[in-house]
């Protein structure tokens, strides 16, 4: 019997039935099209292997596999466990402004990137050597993220950052380095923070020359760096400089770092090249090291432009605040330090006593300077002087410089007859100066003892800064030091410090 079919109810039921077909086809396209729009996101862990796909399920082995294959917009997650590299990890490609590359540790595990089988050579001919560069080498590149790595036993520098921009560590830590824990070389638009660098510039990841030289370069180092920041680090145990924005840097913010227990410069601003200018350097607790914040013009030709205030800067074995003689002693100008809290700094090494570090609180050994402010610190209980300049001074130079002391707290407690000689490294002279509106008095911390240098109510030191505001952007404080006293005790230093950054 022959089936009769209608055939505009057939194709009815054909265009029911093709409907779904065609919807499902659109849904894949969209679909696909979300994926794509969305970020890729890669994996590597120990048991991997890098011929997988680099999946959650079947992830890569290497970060190297990683760096060569992550393009704009994608991530990396390394899970944790000790990987050792043979050769340095260097990022193939670049992101972009909306589409940055991240290379980050799987959250809540540790991951440690071992760099002692890296072959280093010997420098040879003019630098950089093959210790200036990084076990992680970030080159010619932008837009890439690093977060919560650690780097230890590197024989170069740990991170390092060499003619890029827009680039990011968060939350890492480099451990056991030669050269810096973090080196940003001639690069542009950088974030350090967050991160923890101990024993850097150490000898003994040293494999070349006399292990009775220093090592090269500082903790982090930032050398001809543009528009950077480096802010909530944590520096300790290094063993040379701790933070160091040196050459022609410029347009930098170093801020909320806390640095302790270095042989050298806790910060250190210093001028090779040509001009080192508009740094502003600001509520860094630094402690237990030789000089707390060191300005310096060693190679260059200007420091120009610098803000240091509401640091502080207590118990280091030199000068608190210093103006070096270094090098060339070039020319540093409009330099404003304000709202300081500077104790007790000096003293030399326990009970050694040893002349090269007797000094004192702020010292103007260096006679190159002009358009100098001093104001609204406190100074206190520093060895020889609590501000104090070199004997080469005329008593013309300070109006002819046009070098301000004003509206500072002056404390000591112990009585020094002046001038001071220093006859170690220093072979000067040391006479002191409380500059005009001085406030002699004690300040009447807290409990200067275990550290809490914020000030009682009944302190003197309260509402006795510069009556006019004049320092633009107007944040100098009406309270004397770093610590007003209508802000709540804080110690943010002390506690889950460095902070974590959840930067996607």
């Amino acid at each position: 019997m022959k089936l009769k079919i209608n055939r505009r109810r057939f194709f009815e039921i054909l265009g029911a039935a093709l409907v779904p077909i065609a919807f499902s086809h659109r849904l894949k396209a969209k679909t696909s099209k979300i994926q794509e729009a969305n970020p890729k996101i890669y994996y590597v862990a120990l048991t991997g292997n890098d011929a997988n796909p680099g999946s959650q399920e079947k992830p890569w082995a290497t970060i190297t596999k990683a760096a060569q294959t992550l393009k704009a917009g994608e991530t990396v997650y390394i899970r944790g466990g000790n990987y050792s590299l043979y050769k340095p990890i260097v990022p193939k490609n670049s992101g972009s402004e909306n589409q940055w590359i991240t290379y980050a540790a799987y959250p809540q595990e540790e991951v440690i990137i071992n760099a002692e089988k890296i072959y280093v050579g010997p420098p040879v001919g003019k630098p950089p050597f093959p210790h200036d560069e990084g076990a992680f080498q970030v080159e010619d590149k932008s837009y890439i993220r690093l977060k919560n790595l650690r780097l230890i036993n590197s024989y170069n520098s740990g991170f390092r950052i060499k003619n890029s921009h827009h680039i990011e560590l968060y939350n890492n830590t480099t451990q056991k380095t030669f050269a810096p824990g973090i080196f940003v070389y001639r690069s542009q638009d950088i974030k350090v923070m967050g991160n923890t660098v101990i024993k850097a510039n150490t000898n003994e990841m040293r494999l070349y020359g006399d292990f009775k030289k220093e090592a090269p370069h500082e903790g982090i180092s930032i050398a001809s760096g543009q528009n950077f920041e480096v802010a909530y680090n944590h520096l300790f145990n290094c063993d040379k400089e701790a933070i160091d924005c040196k050459e022609s840097s410029a347009q930098g913010i170093v801020h909320h770092n806390y640095v302790h227990n270095c042989p050298r410069q806790g910060i250190y601003i210093d001028a090779w090249g040509t001009v080192l200018e508009k740094i502003e350097v600001y509520e860094n607790v630094i402690h237990d090291c030789e000089t707390g914040i060191a300005i310096s013009a060693e190679g260059g030709l200007l420091v120009d432009q610098i803000r240091i205030h509401h640091n502080l800067i207590y118990n280091n074995r030199g000068t608190g605040i210093f103006f070096s003689r270094w090098g060339k002693d070039n020319l540093r100008k409009n330099i404003f330090i304000y709202n300081n809290t500077v104790y007790h700094n000096g003293y030399g090494r326990g009970n050694c006593q040893e002349p090269y570090w007797l000094t004192g609180g702020l010292y103007l050994y260096t006679t190159n300077l002009e358009n100098i402010v001093i104001q609204n610190n406190i100074f206190s209980e520093n060895k020889y002087f609590q501000i104090g300049y070199s004997g080469n001074y005329k008593p013309e130079d300070f109006e002819r410089k046009n070098l301000k002391i004003e509206y500072n707290l002056i404390h000591n407690s112990e009585p020094v007859t002046y001038p001071v000689y220093l006859k170690e490294w220093a072979k000067d002279y040391v006479f002191a100066t409380q500059g005009k509106n001085a406030l002699e008095a004690d300040p009447l911390f807290v409990n200067a003892r275990i550290g809490n240098l914020y000030l009682k109510s009944s302190s003197p030191a309260i509402k006795a800064g510069h009556p006019e505001n004049s320092l633009p952007p107007k944040d100098i404080d009406q309270d004397l030091g770093a610590l007003p006293a209508n802000k709540a005790e804080s110690f943010w230093w002390r506690q889950n410090f460095p902070p974590k950054f959840d930067n996607s």
